[in-house]
């Protein structure tokens, strides 16, 4: 009996090429299933993940996809249905931050903010939907934060876009569950993924501050989705998973 908890299924995860979501295809891999990324950016960190996921014994696909594009998600999830031959699991990780004063903030910083998060998040979970309806079976995971609840100074835009992808993710959840797609999320506190805006010391005062006295790591974050993923999660829906460091405890 193979005790991989993702064997023989399929994931794809949007932003995969660095931080939080380098990480969930790395685990993935690990725990059994193949991984395809979409990404934007930083072609050589996806060359080189596909390389650390094939050493899993899976198989690896890496995509251009600017996921605020109808056209180019429809396309990219065609490609990956048609590689892997079905789609089990969707991870929305793809996101953008810029802490930014509210009056400073344009109205393109704002869209951009929104379209990233929700528009991105719809597109990628709608074309989503319609495999995993048809099969019966699925998982789509959006990444959310904790902002999304108690918002902060200057992130306004960013708070608004994760508290909306949290009403998202409940929402999607109810429709979702009569065909057997459960749909749940994972809101992390301060991650030190590196591709952070926030200064250095800023990050030492948050971690002095937290119950645990540290940042999370993007490692600390794969246990949530692994987990969300698997069959271990089969009576989840709608719900949100908190590593945080005990910032918040919802």
């Amino acid at each position: 009996m193979n005790s991989k908890r993702l064997a023989g299924r399929t994931a794809l995860i949007t932003g995969g090429n660095t931080g939080i979501g380098r990480a969930v295809a790395l685990a993935y891999a690990d725990e059994g299933a193949d991984v395809a990324i979409f990404y934007v950016a930083r072609d050589d960190q996806a060359v080189s993940l596909m390389t650390a996921i094939e050493a899993h014994g899976v198989r690896a696909l890496a995509l251009k996809c600017d996921v605020t594009s109808e056209a180019q998600v429809e396309a990219g999830f065609a490609q990956v249905i048609a590689s892997f031959g079905h789609l089990d699991i969707l991870v929305n990780n793809a996101g953008i931050q810029r802490p930014q004063p509210i009056v400073e903030m344009s109205v393109e910083d704002w869209g951009n903010m929104m379209s990233v998060h929700l528009r991105g998040g719809f597109l990628c979970s709608r074309a989503a939907a319609r495999h995993m309806m048809a099969q019966k079976s699925g998982r789509i995971i959006n990444l959310c934060s904790q902002l999304g609840y108690i918002g902060r100074e200057n992130y306004t835009a960013y708070s608004t876009a994760k508290g909306g992808l949290i009403a998202f993710t409940r929402a999607l959840a109810k429709e979702m569950a009569p065909y057997g797609v459960l749909v749940n999320g994972v809101a992390p506190g301060l991650v030190d993924t590196g591709f952070d805006p926030l200064p250095e010391d800023v990050k030492v005062a948050h971690a002095a501050s937290l119950p645990l006295k540290r940042l999370g790591t993007p490692e600390d974050m794969t246990p949530a989705f692994v987990f969300l993923a698997s069959d271990d999660a089969r009576y989840f829906c709608g719900q949100l998973l908190h590593p945080n460091g005990g910032e918040i405890m919802p």
